[in-house]
């Protein structure tokens, strides 16, 4: 009896030391990749006058996650929460395309076509939907922003057109006479394109980027679904793949984020300008979803290196990126390639958060790293910021390697 006692401790010796063993070089490239996070954020912490700015990282490797962080509380751990921009372009291309694979809707279907099984079309013949090029844009196209629609958010509309909010953008302005707390609609941003009828190209003919686009899609999701697009995400999305701290504003007095989290920091005209709440109905369905490091990796895995979300032939239809512009390198139906060494995902800027979600698939990690601050004195002080991140992300990617 004593001799097997024995045998078994000895066992359970062995499989410790081996676990140790293991865990090592992961617990020194861990150690390693804090450094970096450390020193990058003292770099940010120092142009923004020395405000409570902070980097948070958390990698999903398979199964196994960590998370490092600089500058925001300890105690906040891999659960503090922050807006996620337009990050959020994920979960409704994803969802356009669950549509799609559910056979309810036809992504190359144009976007006055009927829904399959019904007798509606998905936008409907009014005029707020009277939109330049209607009956040549597909959904397709709007999820590889190449529809050419005029990006209200992004744009401030030309100053000799005949509206009210002409030389505006138009957001700021309908805030500025009904209040910050004001709930913008879908119909509402899109009728912007169909009463100035504005556009940036024909459909297909190029690449740019436009959040009403993705408006478009929101507004075909709940169409299609019967569903508010707030419900469909957390009904199909939020809850099943247990994305914690995760949820979509759908209301413009829903303007406080839910504790954990840290004010955010705008340097803008040389001023730099705290930030606590924000009205995120003008972004929906393209940049409003609130979420967490480690929930908004779970999310980049689930969609881009599971089946749990899209089957493999869907999920190869999104990854078809093509080339884009000089910010998004290579683009495909609400997914970037850019730096292509990263994998697949999406970048986030909003007031004030800066984001980056990754999945590599030859590695299988998933990486989401985010700033609690936006430098937007210059174009350059914003594109270095952001190509920050993709460097912190590169360096990660290196050490992981070496410690395999």
């Amino acid at each position: 009896m004593k001799k097997i006692v024995f045998l078994l401790l000895s066992l359970l010796l062995t499989a410790c030391k081996n676990d140790d063993v293991d865990d090592k070089p992961y617990e020194i490239a861990i150690a390693e990749i804090q450094k970096i996070v450390t020193t990058y954020q003292q770099d940010f912490s120092a142009k923004m006058d020395n405000k409570p700015i902070g980097i948070g990282l958390y990698v999903l490797e398979g199964d196994k996650g960590f998370y490092v962080s600089e500058g925001f509380p300890e105690s906040y751990k891999e659960n503090i929460q922050f807006r996620i921009a337009s990050n959020s372009k994920t979960f409704t291309a994803a969802a356009i395309l669950k549509l799609h694979q559910e056979g309810k809707l036809d992504i190359n279907h144009k976007i006055t076509d009927v829904i399959p099984t019904t007798q509606k079309t998905y936008i409907p013949a009014t005029e707020n939907f009277n939109i330049p090029y209607k009956n040549q844009i597909t959904i397709k196209t709007l999820l590889q922003h190449r529809a050419g629609v005029f990006d209200v958010t992004n744009s401030p509309i030309p100053e000799n057109l005949q509206v009210p909010y002409a030389g505006n953008y138009y957001i700021d302005y309908i805030k500025e006479i009904n209040g910050e707390d004001y709930t913008f609609s879908f119909e509402e941003l899109i009728g912007v394109v169909a009463e100035t009828q504005l556009s940036d190209f024909e459909p297909g003919a190029a690449f740019h980027y436009s959040n009403t686009g993705y408006n478009i899609l929101g507004y075909i999701v709940e169409n299609v679904s019967g569903k508010r697009l707030h419900e469909y995400l957390q009904d199909e999305f939020f809850i099943p793949l247990n994305l914690e701290n995760t949820y979509s504003p759908h209301l413009g007095s829903d303007m406080q984020m839910p504790s954990p989290y840290t004010f955010s920091y705008l340097n803008y005209e040389g001023e730099i300008i705290e930030i606590d709440k924000d009205n995120l109905t003008g972004n929906i369905s393209e940049g409003q979803i609130i979420s967490t490091p480690k929930s908004l990796a779970k999310w980049g895995k689930a969609l881009l290196g599971s089946t749990k979300v899209l089957t493999p032939e869907v999920q190869a239809m999104m990854l078809d990126v093509l080339p884009a512009d000089e910010s998004h390198g290579f683009y495909g139906l609400g997914i970037q390639a850019y730096p292509t060494e990263l994998g697949y995902g999406h970048d986030g800027a909003h007031m004030a958060y800066l984001s980056t979600m990754r999945y590599e698939p030859n590695s299988d990690r998933t990486f989401v790293i985010f700033t609690n601050h936006l430098n937007v004195e210059t174009t350059e002080t914003f594109i270095n910021e952001a190509t920050a991140l993709y460097d912190i992300l590169i360096e990660t990617m290196r050490i992981l390697d070496e410690k395999k």
